[in-house]
Protein backbone atom coordinates (compact mmCIF):
# COMPACT_ATOMS: atom_id res chain seq x y z
CA UNK A 1 0.00 0.00 0.00
CA UNK A 2 1.49 2.98 -0.82
CA UNK A 3 1.58 6.23 1.45
CA UNK A 4 -1.01 8.11 -0.03
CA UNK A 5 -3.49 5.39 0.07
CA UNK A 6 -2.30 4.74 3.94
CA UNK A 7 -3.12 8.40 4.52
CA UNK A 8 -6.55 7.64 3.35
CA UNK A 9 -7.10 4.81 5.13
CA UNK A 10 -5.54 5.97 8.82
CA UNK A 11 -8.62 7.46 10.22
CA UNK A 12 -10.88 4.63 9.23
CA UNK A 13 -7.81 2.65 10.82
CA UNK A 14 -8.15 4.05 13.72
CA UNK A 15 -11.91 4.14 13.78
CA UNK A 16 -11.66 0.02 13.16
CA UNK A 17 -8.96 -0.51 15.64
CA UNK A 18 -10.63 1.65 18.57
CA UNK A 19 -13.89 -0.50 18.23
CA UNK A 20 -12.00 -3.68 19.08
CA UNK A 21 -9.41 -2.19 21.58
CA UNK A 22 -11.95 -0.54 24.01
CA UNK A 23 -14.07 -3.85 23.99
CA UNK A 24 -11.52 -5.61 25.26
CA UNK A 25 -9.93 -2.70 27.24
CA UNK A 26 -12.86 -2.85 29.68
CA UNK A 27 -12.98 -6.55 31.05
CA UNK A 28 -9.42 -6.63 33.19
CA UNK A 29 -10.30 -3.25 34.27
CA UNK A 30 -13.71 -3.84 35.11
CA UNK A 31 -12.98 -7.26 37.24
CA UNK A 32 -10.12 -5.78 38.63
CA UNK A 33 -12.26 -2.34 39.49
CA UNK A 34 -15.28 -4.17 41.39
CA UNK A 35 -13.09 -6.90 43.08
CA UNK A 36 -10.76 -3.81 44.97
CA UNK A 37 -10.64 -2.79 47.96
CA UNK A 38 -12.29 0.26 47.86
CA UNK A 39 -15.13 -1.35 46.20
CA UNK A 40 -15.13 -4.95 49.03
CA UNK A 41 -15.65 -2.43 51.85
CA UNK A 42 -18.35 0.09 50.70
CA UNK A 43 -20.54 -3.02 49.49
CA UNK A 44 -21.93 -6.71 50.65
CA UNK A 45 -20.37 -9.47 48.68
CA UNK A 46 -23.94 -10.10 47.19
CA UNK A 47 -24.45 -5.91 46.16
CA UNK A 48 -20.61 -6.30 44.89
CA UNK A 49 -22.09 -8.58 41.93
CA UNK A 50 -24.87 -7.13 41.41
CA UNK A 51 -22.77 -3.90 40.65
CA UNK A 52 -20.66 -6.06 38.80
CA UNK A 53 -23.12 -7.37 36.54
CA UNK A 54 -24.55 -4.24 35.95
CA UNK A 55 -20.93 -2.88 34.53
CA UNK A 56 -21.38 -5.69 32.23
CA UNK A 57 -24.35 -5.90 30.74
CA UNK A 58 -25.30 -2.03 30.72
CA UNK A 59 -22.89 -1.92 27.58
CA UNK A 60 -24.25 -4.43 25.68
CA UNK A 61 -28.03 -2.81 25.90
CA UNK A 62 -26.72 0.23 24.46
CA UNK A 63 -24.85 -1.83 21.69
CA UNK A 64 -28.44 -3.90 20.57
CA UNK A 65 -29.94 -0.02 20.14
CA UNK A 66 -26.96 1.48 18.98
CA UNK A 67 -26.33 -0.82 15.99
CA UNK A 68 -29.53 0.44 14.20
CA UNK A 69 -29.12 4.28 15.44
CA UNK A 70 -25.32 4.25 13.49
CA UNK A 71 -26.96 2.19 10.84
CA UNK A 72 -29.82 5.04 10.43
CA UNK A 73 -27.14 7.67 10.58
CA UNK A 74 -24.76 6.16 8.28
CA UNK A 75 -27.83 6.56 5.56
CA UNK A 76 -28.42 9.71 6.53
CA UNK A 77 -25.33 11.86 7.15
CA UNK A 78 -22.64 9.55 5.69
CA UNK A 79 -20.11 7.73 7.30
CA UNK A 80 -17.33 10.06 8.12
CA UNK A 81 -19.93 12.30 9.99
CA UNK A 82 -21.31 9.14 11.65
CA UNK A 83 -17.79 8.11 12.55
CA UNK A 84 -17.13 11.66 14.19
CA UNK A 85 -20.53 10.97 16.32
CA UNK A 86 -18.84 7.77 17.22
CA UNK A 87 -15.38 9.05 18.27
CA UNK A 88 -17.00 12.08 20.49
CA UNK A 89 -19.96 10.18 21.90
CA UNK A 90 -17.21 7.30 22.91
CA UNK A 91 -14.92 10.19 24.03
CA UNK A 92 -17.68 11.33 25.92
CA UNK A 93 -18.10 7.76 27.39
CA UNK A 94 -14.98 7.57 28.80
CA UNK A 95 -14.73 11.04 30.26
CA UNK A 96 -17.64 9.75 32.70
CA UNK A 97 -15.91 6.47 33.60
CA UNK A 98 -13.08 8.70 33.87
CA UNK A 99 -15.24 11.63 36.11
CA UNK A 100 -16.90 8.45 38.07
CA UNK A 101 -13.46 7.91 39.61
CA UNK A 102 -12.85 10.87 40.24
CA UNK A 103 -15.75 11.86 42.14
CA UNK A 104 -16.14 8.13 43.80
CA UNK A 105 -19.63 8.03 42.12
CA UNK A 106 -20.64 4.79 40.71
CA UNK A 107 -23.70 6.05 38.46
CA UNK A 108 -21.28 8.34 36.03
CA UNK A 109 -19.64 5.18 35.82
CA UNK A 110 -22.78 3.26 34.50
CA UNK A 111 -23.64 5.89 32.65
CA UNK A 112 -20.49 5.86 30.33
CA UNK A 113 -20.93 2.46 29.97
CA UNK A 114 -24.33 2.90 28.31
CA UNK A 115 -23.16 5.39 26.21
CA UNK A 116 -19.63 3.51 25.07
CA UNK A 117 -22.10 0.63 23.58
CA UNK A 118 -24.78 3.36 22.48
CA UNK A 119 -21.73 4.52 20.25
CA UNK A 120 -19.92 1.00 20.10
CA UNK A 121 -20.05 -0.84 16.45
CA UNK A 122 -17.85 1.72 14.43
CA UNK A 123 -15.76 -0.92 12.88
CA UNK A 124 -18.56 -2.19 10.37
CA UNK A 125 -19.43 1.27 8.82
CA UNK A 126 -15.00 1.68 8.72
CA UNK A 127 -14.52 -1.29 7.27
CA UNK A 128 -17.25 -0.77 4.62
CA UNK A 129 -15.59 2.66 3.94
CA UNK A 130 -12.11 0.96 3.41
CA UNK A 131 -13.75 -1.67 1.14
CA UNK A 132 -15.54 1.43 -0.98
CA UNK A 133 -12.10 3.50 -1.22
CA UNK A 134 -10.07 0.40 -2.57
CA UNK A 135 -10.02 -0.65 -6.02
CA UNK A 136 -12.11 -3.93 -7.05
CA UNK A 137 -8.61 -5.46 -7.20
CA UNK A 138 -6.95 -4.70 -4.15
CA UNK A 139 -10.30 -5.20 -1.61
CA UNK A 140 -8.96 -8.68 -0.78
CA UNK A 141 -5.18 -6.82 0.30
CA UNK A 142 -8.30 -4.09 2.30
CA UNK A 143 -9.81 -6.72 3.56
CA UNK A 144 -6.26 -8.19 4.58
CA UNK A 145 -5.67 -4.72 6.21
CA UNK A 146 -8.50 -4.88 8.36
CA UNK A 147 -8.17 -7.76 9.72
CA UNK A 148 -4.59 -7.25 10.89
CA UNK A 149 -5.69 -3.43 12.61
CA UNK A 150 -8.55 -5.99 14.40
CA UNK A 151 -5.75 -8.34 15.65
CA UNK A 152 -3.78 -5.41 16.89
CA UNK A 153 -7.23 -3.83 18.80
CA UNK A 154 -7.67 -7.55 20.29
CA UNK A 155 -4.19 -8.06 21.73
CA UNK A 156 -3.70 -4.13 22.42
CA UNK A 157 -7.13 -3.41 24.38
CA UNK A 158 -6.60 -5.99 27.71
CA UNK A 159 -2.91 -5.46 27.78
CA UNK A 160 -3.65 -1.39 27.97
CA UNK A 161 -6.90 -2.07 30.30
CA UNK A 162 -4.78 -4.62 32.84
CA UNK A 163 -1.47 -2.92 32.70
CA UNK A 164 -2.28 0.40 33.12
CA UNK A 165 -5.26 -0.16 35.22
CA UNK A 166 -2.74 -2.05 37.64
CA UNK A 167 -1.14 1.35 38.47
CA UNK A 168 -4.05 3.40 38.44
CA UNK A 169 -7.77 2.90 37.45
CA UNK A 170 -8.66 5.81 35.27
CA UNK A 171 -5.23 5.88 33.30
CA UNK A 172 -6.74 3.14 30.63
CA UNK A 173 -10.15 5.35 30.56
CA UNK A 174 -7.59 8.50 29.27
CA UNK A 175 -6.03 7.24 26.96
CA UNK A 176 -8.99 5.63 25.36
CA UNK A 177 -10.41 9.41 25.14
CA UNK A 178 -7.43 10.74 23.76
CA UNK A 179 -7.42 8.48 20.92
CA UNK A 180 -11.08 9.00 20.29
CA UNK A 181 -10.43 12.78 20.06
CA UNK A 182 -7.10 11.65 17.77
CA UNK A 183 -9.45 9.35 15.48
CA UNK A 184 -12.15 12.66 15.74
CA UNK A 185 -9.34 15.75 14.54
CA UNK A 186 -8.26 12.79 12.07
CA UNK A 187 -11.64 12.04 10.47
CA UNK A 188 -12.59 15.73 10.39
CA UNK A 189 -10.15 16.69 7.69
CA UNK A 190 -10.85 13.31 5.99
CA UNK A 191 -12.67 12.61 2.84
CA UNK A 192 -14.50 9.79 1.62
CA UNK A 193 -15.62 9.14 -2.15
CA UNK A 194 -19.04 8.88 -2.94
CA UNK A 195 -19.98 9.45 0.59
CA UNK A 196 -23.01 11.87 1.49
CA UNK A 197 -26.78 11.28 2.84
CA UNK A 198 -28.57 9.08 1.15
CA UNK A 199 -32.12 9.75 2.76
CA UNK A 200 -33.90 11.63 5.52
CA UNK A 201 -33.26 10.68 9.24
CA UNK A 202 -35.89 9.22 10.43
CA UNK A 203 -34.64 7.31 13.98
CA UNK A 204 -37.00 4.81 15.27
CA UNK A 205 -36.05 2.85 18.97
CA UNK A 206 -38.54 -0.16 16.86
CA UNK A 207 -36.18 -1.25 14.32
CA UNK A 208 -33.92 -3.53 16.09
CA UNK A 209 -37.13 -5.76 16.93
CA UNK A 210 -38.23 -5.26 12.95
CA UNK A 211 -34.56 -6.77 11.98
CA UNK A 212 -35.27 -9.71 14.16
CA UNK A 213 -38.68 -10.03 13.04
CA UNK A 214 -37.26 -10.33 9.37
CA UNK A 215 -35.80 -13.38 10.65
CA UNK A 216 -39.15 -15.52 10.14
CA UNK A 217 -39.52 -15.02 6.57
CA UNK A 218 -36.01 -16.14 6.09
CA UNK A 219 -35.78 -19.47 7.31
CA UNK A 220 -32.34 -20.75 5.51
CA UNK A 221 -30.92 -17.65 7.54
CA UNK A 222 -32.17 -19.02 11.35
CA UNK A 223 -29.81 -22.26 11.51
CA UNK A 224 -26.57 -20.26 10.76
CA UNK A 225 -27.56 -17.49 13.47
CA UNK A 226 -29.02 -19.85 15.84
CA UNK A 227 -25.46 -21.69 15.92
CA UNK A 228 -23.53 -18.47 16.07
CA UNK A 229 -25.63 -17.37 18.79
CA UNK A 230 -25.47 -20.62 21.02
CA UNK A 231 -21.47 -20.06 20.33
CA UNK A 232 -20.79 -16.82 21.52
CA UNK A 233 -23.28 -16.89 23.97
CA UNK A 234 -21.46 -20.09 25.68
CA UNK A 235 -17.81 -17.98 24.40
CA UNK A 236 -18.77 -15.25 26.16
CA UNK A 237 -19.91 -16.27 29.70
CA UNK A 238 -16.27 -18.36 29.40
CA UNK A 239 -14.54 -14.95 28.94
CA UNK A 240 -16.50 -12.95 31.46
CA UNK A 241 -15.88 -15.83 33.96
CA UNK A 242 -12.25 -16.95 33.36
CA UNK A 243 -11.00 -13.45 34.60
CA UNK A 244 -13.12 -13.53 37.55
CA UNK A 245 -12.12 -16.91 38.47
CA UNK A 246 -8.56 -15.70 37.36
CA UNK A 247 -8.86 -13.19 40.03
CA UNK A 248 -10.81 -14.89 42.47
CA UNK A 249 -8.99 -18.41 42.92
CA UNK A 250 -5.87 -17.84 41.15
CA UNK A 251 -5.14 -14.47 42.68
CA UNK A 252 -4.45 -12.05 39.44
CA UNK A 253 -3.77 -8.94 39.80
CA UNK A 254 -5.12 -6.37 37.54
CA UNK A 255 -2.48 -6.18 34.86
CA UNK A 256 -1.87 -10.38 35.35
CA UNK A 257 -5.54 -10.17 34.02
CA UNK A 258 -4.89 -7.66 31.37
CA UNK A 259 -1.75 -10.56 29.89
CA UNK A 260 -3.98 -13.10 30.21
CA UNK A 261 -6.31 -11.11 27.92
CA UNK A 262 -3.84 -10.37 25.86
CA UNK A 263 -2.49 -14.18 25.48
CA UNK A 264 -6.23 -14.84 24.39
CA UNK A 265 -6.26 -12.40 21.57
CA UNK A 266 -2.38 -13.89 20.77
CA UNK A 267 -4.64 -17.34 20.04
CA UNK A 268 -7.27 -15.60 17.90
CA UNK A 269 -4.31 -13.77 16.48
CA UNK A 270 -2.44 -16.83 15.43
CA UNK A 271 -5.66 -19.27 13.95
CA UNK A 272 -6.23 -15.85 11.95
CA UNK A 273 -3.00 -15.66 10.70
CA UNK A 274 -2.69 -19.59 10.37
CA UNK A 275 -4.60 -21.65 11.81
CA UNK A 276 -7.80 -21.35 10.11
CA UNK A 277 -5.89 -21.30 6.73
CA UNK A 278 -4.36 -24.81 7.20
CA UNK A 279 -7.71 -26.08 8.77
CA UNK A 280 -9.56 -25.07 5.80
CA UNK A 281 -6.62 -26.72 3.32
CA UNK A 282 -7.46 -30.30 5.50
CA UNK A 283 -11.45 -30.04 5.55
CA UNK A 284 -12.70 -28.33 2.90
CA UNK A 285 -15.90 -27.23 3.00
CA UNK A 286 -17.74 -24.54 5.78
CA UNK A 287 -19.53 -27.42 7.48
CA UNK A 288 -16.84 -29.42 8.90
CA UNK A 289 -14.70 -26.36 9.64
CA UNK A 290 -17.42 -24.85 11.45
CA UNK A 291 -17.99 -28.59 13.32
CA UNK A 292 -14.26 -28.77 14.01
CA UNK A 293 -14.35 -25.10 16.25
CA UNK A 294 -17.14 -25.75 17.60
CA UNK A 295 -16.39 -29.08 19.35
CA UNK A 296 -12.57 -27.91 20.25
CA UNK A 297 -13.87 -24.67 21.44
CA UNK A 298 -16.49 -26.58 23.61
CA UNK A 299 -14.13 -28.90 24.91
CA UNK A 300 -11.55 -26.87 26.17
CA UNK A 301 -13.70 -24.29 27.40
CA UNK A 302 -15.61 -27.08 29.71
CA UNK A 303 -11.70 -28.49 30.67
CA UNK A 304 -11.30 -24.81 31.72
CA UNK A 305 -14.13 -25.92 34.94
CA UNK A 306 -11.21 -28.39 35.95
CA UNK A 307 -9.03 -27.76 38.68
CA UNK A 308 -5.98 -26.69 36.60
CA UNK A 309 -3.02 -25.01 37.57
CA UNK A 310 -2.88 -21.06 36.13
CA UNK A 311 -0.48 -22.19 33.47
CA UNK A 312 -3.10 -24.70 32.42
CA UNK A 313 -5.97 -21.99 32.25
CA UNK A 314 -3.56 -20.08 29.93
CA UNK A 315 -3.05 -22.85 27.69
CA UNK A 316 -6.99 -23.61 27.76
CA UNK A 317 -7.67 -19.51 27.03
CA UNK A 318 -5.13 -19.87 23.96
CA UNK A 319 -6.38 -23.04 22.71
CA UNK A 320 -10.04 -22.23 22.85
CA UNK A 321 -9.44 -18.78 20.92
CA UNK A 322 -7.71 -20.55 18.22
CA UNK A 323 -10.42 -23.08 17.93
CA UNK A 324 -13.08 -20.21 18.29
CA UNK A 325 -11.94 -18.48 15.38
CA UNK A 326 -12.85 -21.31 13.00
CA UNK A 327 -16.38 -21.47 13.93
CA UNK A 328 -16.52 -17.60 14.05
CA UNK A 329 -15.45 -16.88 10.52
CA UNK A 330 -17.32 -20.23 8.86
CA UNK A 331 -20.61 -18.99 10.78
CA UNK A 332 -20.32 -15.60 9.45
CA UNK A 333 -19.87 -17.04 5.83
CA UNK A 334 -23.16 -19.14 6.71
CA UNK A 335 -24.83 -16.32 7.67
CA UNK A 336 -23.71 -14.06 4.87
CA UNK A 337 -24.12 -16.72 2.29
CA UNK A 338 -27.97 -17.58 3.25
CA UNK A 339 -28.91 -14.41 1.61
CA UNK A 340 -28.35 -12.46 -1.54
CA UNK A 341 -26.84 -9.48 -1.58
CA UNK A 342 -28.73 -6.74 -0.99
CA UNK A 343 -29.84 -8.47 2.57
CA UNK A 344 -25.83 -9.16 3.32
CA UNK A 345 -26.03 -5.91 6.36
CA UNK A 346 -29.07 -7.40 7.91
CA UNK A 347 -28.25 -10.36 8.17
CA UNK A 348 -24.82 -9.92 9.85
CA UNK A 349 -26.44 -7.11 11.16
CA UNK A 350 -27.99 -9.96 12.95
CA UNK A 351 -25.37 -11.76 14.01
CA UNK A 352 -23.89 -8.48 15.37
CA UNK A 353 -27.29 -8.52 17.82
CA UNK A 354 -26.36 -11.87 18.83
CA UNK A 355 -23.16 -10.67 20.04
CA UNK A 356 -24.85 -7.81 22.12
CA UNK A 357 -27.13 -10.32 23.74
CA UNK A 358 -25.02 -12.34 24.37
CA UNK A 359 -22.58 -10.01 26.24
CA UNK A 360 -26.11 -8.64 28.25
CA UNK A 361 -26.94 -12.22 29.07
CA UNK A 362 -23.34 -13.14 30.17
CA UNK A 363 -23.08 -10.05 32.09
CA UNK A 364 -25.96 -10.69 34.07
CA UNK A 365 -25.24 -13.96 35.17
CA UNK A 366 -22.32 -12.07 37.45
CA UNK A 367 -24.86 -11.84 39.53
CA UNK A 368 -25.43 -15.05 40.08
CA UNK A 369 -22.12 -15.54 42.06
CA UNK A 370 -22.95 -15.17 45.66
CA UNK A 371 -25.00 -18.62 44.56
CA UNK A 372 -22.58 -20.43 42.30
CA UNK A 373 -19.02 -20.83 42.14
CA UNK A 374 -17.76 -19.84 38.48
CA UNK A 375 -16.12 -23.41 37.44
CA UNK A 376 -20.27 -23.91 36.89
CA UNK A 377 -20.81 -20.95 34.55
CA UNK A 378 -17.61 -21.86 32.69
CA UNK A 379 -18.92 -25.56 32.42
CA UNK A 380 -22.20 -24.02 31.01
CA UNK A 381 -20.44 -21.77 28.66
CA UNK A 382 -18.53 -24.82 27.12
CA UNK A 383 -22.37 -26.79 27.33
CA UNK A 384 -23.79 -24.13 25.02
CA UNK A 385 -20.62 -23.88 22.59
CA UNK A 386 -21.45 -27.83 21.82
CA UNK A 387 -25.20 -27.33 21.19
CA UNK A 388 -24.37 -24.98 18.62
CA UNK A 389 -22.99 -28.23 16.70
CA UNK A 390 -27.07 -29.20 16.35
CA UNK A 391 -28.13 -26.22 14.29
CA UNK A 392 -24.37 -26.28 12.20
CA UNK A 393 -25.18 -30.02 10.96
CA UNK A 394 -27.98 -27.99 8.80
CA UNK A 395 -25.47 -26.36 6.89
CA UNK A 396 -24.46 -26.37 3.43
CA UNK A 397 -20.83 -28.33 2.60
CA UNK A 398 -19.83 -25.82 -0.49
CA UNK A 399 -16.81 -24.19 -0.63
CA UNK A 400 -16.06 -21.94 2.13
CA UNK A 401 -16.85 -18.33 1.48
CA UNK A 402 -15.45 -15.19 2.86
CA UNK A 403 -17.89 -13.62 4.64
CA UNK A 404 -18.82 -9.97 3.17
Amino acid sequence: MDVAALRSRLPLFLAVFIDIFSFGLMYPLIVGLFESDGIARAYSPAARDTLLSLAFSLFPVGMFFGASLLGDLSDALGRRKTLMICMAGLAAGYGLMWSALELSHLWLFFAGRLLSGLMAGTAPIAQAAVIDQAAPDQRSAAMAQIILVNTLGMVAGPAVGGLFGHWDFRLPLILALLLCLVTLIALRSAHFDGDGAKRALKLDWKQPFRLLARLGDRPAVIPPVASFFLFQFGFLIYYTFILIEMQRSYGFSTAQLGLFSMAMGIGCAISSAWGFAYVRGKLGNDRAVTLTGLVLCGLFTMASALPVPAYGQVALAMLSTMSNILAFITLLAAISSAVDETERGWALGIGNAGVALSVLLAGLLTSLLTVLPSDVFLALGGFLILTGIAPALRLATGPIKAPA
